[in-house]
């Protein structure tokens, strides 16, 4: 019996402690923070290695050795980029692994990650038969356009998605332009015209994501058009003026310099269009790469991989050009899916201004 006073419940029996919160598995890929500044030196290793490089030799009167010195600092960043994107590769790989991606976009993306980096490495020590390039090119191409299906519902992603397939039809078309070349066939100039046809549609499609890539640059500060936009576009006509007027006798340094460039940046096989509008896209590309890198923007490895598809824009064939491929697909794929990401860096935009550009970003995304 109880007492006067006395509580007839029972002692309340301490509470255990709140069950631990589950563990999730991780949204944010810290590799992607290497993208923009690898696609940076990739843009510099384009320019010097593959552009500007080897046009220096001859040049002028007195610039032997140091047309030299430029060249094999050309050569030895083309190199290191080699070195970089190839590490790059098998880190955004293995995180592809692990990421939740359905499962033919991540064995494609291990397959052709895996295939390319073998067959950059072994070009890199001995020559490759080129039916062997041309293989590696359209499997960077096919793993373009599994990237670009695969990101196309993310809305932030988009316009990188859309460059992805447009790039990746383009290196296609320049795939078959190639295959073409290589045949024995009974009308050689028959088949030589069908493939110069095939690369002119492969410039449509690259000058389409060219276009794409201005509209999101122009679109981080909320404008149809930008200040990095149009300085891009104006270097652009002024280096292919420039090239077009070094084919002359009495043409400037400067000017021949551009044309040698302008030659190793164009297209091979050439397209039926006009040389202005070849020349303008092969300065165009790069102008836009840079641009695309100095603009301030929430997702940077976005940026980045914008400009990986810059630097590969044309070329899936080039073993460098193929790498830088499936760097960008790869970048795209982990970017989309990196929310947490996005969203911490919305919040840290917050905290230091009220309104900063490239907010646009963030709308129409949603938290993982």
């Amino acid at each position: 019996m109880s007492t006067e006073g006395e509580s007839t419940e029972a002692p309340e029996a301490p509470r255990s402690a709140p069950p631990a919160p589950r563990s999730q598995p991780p949204t944010s890929f810290g590799v992607l923070g290497f993208v923009r500044p690898l696609a940076a030196f990739g843009v510099l290793a384009m320019l010097l290695g593959r552009a500007f490089g080897p046009s220096v030799r001859g040049l002028a009167v007195g610039l032997g050795r140091a047309g030299d010195y430029l060249e094999l600092a050309g050569a030895a960043m083309s190199q290191f980029f080699l070195i970089l994107a190839t590490v790059g590769a098998m880190a955004l790989g293995l995180s592809a692994l692990r990421a939740g991606l359905p499962a033919v976009v991540r064995f494609g993306a291990v397959f052709a990650s895996g295939l390319v980096v073998l067959v950059t490495l072994s070009a890199s020590a001995s020559r490759v038969p080129e039916a062997s390039l041309v293989l590696v090119g359209g499997v960077a191409c096919v793993l373009a356009l599994l990237a670009a299906w695969d990101t196309m519902r993310t809305p932030f992603a988009r316009a990188t998605a859309v460059m992805l397939g447009l790039l990746g039809l383009g290196g296609l078309s320049r795939v078959a332009a190639v295959l073409l070349v290589m045949r024995d066939g009974v009308a050689p100039e028959g088949l030589a015209r069908i493939a110069r046809g095939v690369s002119t549609v492969g410039l449509l499609l690259d000058g389409a994501a060219m276009a794409v890539a201005v509209g999101f640059v122009a679109s981080r500060g909320k404008k149809l058009t930008s200040p990095a936009t149009l300085a891009a576009l104006a270097v652009a006509l002024f280096a292919t003026r420039q090239a077009l007027a070094g084919t002359s006798d009495e043409a400037a340094a400067v000017s021949v310099l551009l044309a040698r460039a302008a030659k190793n940046l164009v297209l091979r096989p050439e397209p039926l269009a006009s040389p202005v509008i070849a020349t303008f896209v092969a300065f165009a590309a790069p102008a836009i790469a840079i641009a695309a890198l100095s603009t301030r923007t929430l997702t940077p490895a976005l940026s980045g991989a914008i400009a990986l598809l810059l630097v590969a824009r044309g070329a899936p064939d080039v073993p460098l050009c193929a790498l830088a491929l499936v760097l960008a697909s790869l970048a795209t794929v982990l970017a989309a899916r990196d929310h947490r990401g996005l969203w911490a860096a919305i919040t840290r935009a917050d905290s230091t201004s009220d309104e900063g550009p490239g907010t646009g970003e963030a709308k129409g995304a949603r938290p993982g």
